[in-house]
């Protein structure tokens, strides 16, 4: 993606960020240990966009399983602790195959601009998998605000998520 691009949606997605209050801006993050450096990183950036961070582990780089850590995430989001979670691992399937076993949680393996934004604005989705690897850390920074700052378009789209909720 072009940097000018990114630049101009990194600011737009902070004015959008900082205009929010309350729940809105608690997530939930968790890793596995593949998914660490990220997830700490990522912790940075949001704590300095104003978001509130409960960071549910893992807490070192020691491996450990994802499952246990993505119904941490998940868990938060269904409690209401958090408006929004973020789970990393390596390639960022488990984790969303994992989240998505809690009826509620609407878990989206995002790996561009594209899918980032379809999840949110057509699938309300809220959590967000990431595969530790599969772009580049400043790709998934930008991501990550565009991914939390992109509302839900309603609509069309509602009707079907709907039918997500009802039929789990």
């Amino acid at each position: 993606m072009d940097p000018q691009k990114v630049e101009k949606l990194v600011s737009e997605v902070v004015r959008e960020v900082l205009s929010r209050r309350g729940a809105e801006r608690r997530v939930a993050i968790g890793s596995d240990h593949g998914g660490f450096e990220l997830k700490e990183r990522l912790q940075v950036l949001l704590k300095e966009k104003g978001y509130a961070v409960l960071d549910v582990g893992c807490h070192k780089k020691e491996p450990c399983d994802y499952p246990d850590f993505a119904k941490a995430v998940a868990q938060a989001v269904l409690r209401g602790d958090c408006a929004q979670g973020i789970m990393i691992d390596g390639a960022g399937i488990g984790s969303s195959m994992a989240c998505n076993r809690f009826p509620g949680i609407r878990a989206a393996l995002c790996y561009d601009m594209k899918t980032i934004q379809n999840s949110r604005a057509h699938n309300n989705a809220n959590v967000l998998t990431l595969g530790a690897t599969a772009n580049p850390p400043e790709v998934v920074e930008a991501m990550v605000l565009c991914w939390l700052a992109t509302p839900f378009e309603g609509g069309r789209h509602q009707k079907r998520v709907d039918k997500i909720e009802r039929d789990v």
